[in-house]
């Protein structure tokens, strides 16, 4: 009796292990709620940008080598000190098309902001450079000087505006309309883009940086609504 007690508990203990840690490797919908939402609004943001009467310039999602959208930032006061903060996604273009979605946070500290602090809008960036990866290091990346975003022309009523000559074109996004009123030029003059990793490690099991620059992602793994924001991209910028 004792030799059949002591084989059944090992028989249970070893069917909990082979159980239990594949039940902990697939990330769960309610764990990822935030980030599930972050995606979904970025491609819906997407899409209505990739309407014809958007304002954005014609073109300008085919030429992004990299696209960051936060779809809500909002005006946070430190002290003497006011700055914008938001969370959103970024994926970059591959051969084989764009890559996961990366998590990741901005930070900027504009001179002036006429917003309250209750008020949110969205921030999208296109990268145009070939080489626009290799800007984005391991922890945070600041986008300054010859690296600083250019406020992006909008399409009037009347007239069709090209793609700015730029490294980074930016643009926001407000009561839909882009290049809200209240936010002037300086807003991306000193932008910091720094890694969402509480999100990224345990949904991808690997940093922002190692998202963006192509790891491979078994996307049966992840939850619903975590690849809404890559494939948004793959409709609306296929590879050329």
């Amino acid at each position: 009796m004792k030799n059949l007690l002591t084989h059944i508990v090992v028989s249970l203990v070893g069917l909990a292990l082979s159980v239990f840690p594949v039940s902990a490797q697939k990330p769960t919908s309610e764990k990822f709620k935030h980030a599930i939402e972050r995606s979904e609004d970025s491609a819906r943001l997407l899409s209505l940008l990739a309407q014809p009467n958007s304002g954005l310039p014609s073109g300008l999602m085919a030429k992004a080598r990299i696209v960051a959208v936060f779809p809500r930032a909002s005006r946070q006061d430190a002290l003497v000190r006011r700055f914008l903060q938001g969370y959103g996604v970024i994926s970059s273009r591959q051969d084989s098309g764009w890559s996961s979605s990366a998590f990741y946070q901005f930070t900027s500290a504009p001179r002036k902001f006429s917003g309250s602090s209750d008020e949110t809008l969205a921030v999208i960036l296109f990268f145009l450079n070939q080489d626009a990866l290799s800007w984005f290091g391991d922890g945070k990346s600041k986008f300054k000087g010859e690296r600083a975003a250019l406020l992006g022309p909008v399409n009037g009523p009347e007239s069709k505006a090209q793609a700015p000559e730029a490294q980074i074109v930016a643009y926001t996004y407000y009561n839909g309309k882009l290049n809200a009123s209240n936010v002037d030029p300086d807003f991306f003059r000193d932008f910091i883009l720094d890694q969402d990793n509480n999100i990224n490690e345990p949904l991808y099991g690997a940093r922002g940086r190692e998202v963006l620059a192509g790891r491979k992602v078994d996307s049966a793994s992840l939850p619903s609504g975590i690849s809404a924001f890559q494939e948004a991209l793959q409709k609306y910028c296929p590879a050329r």
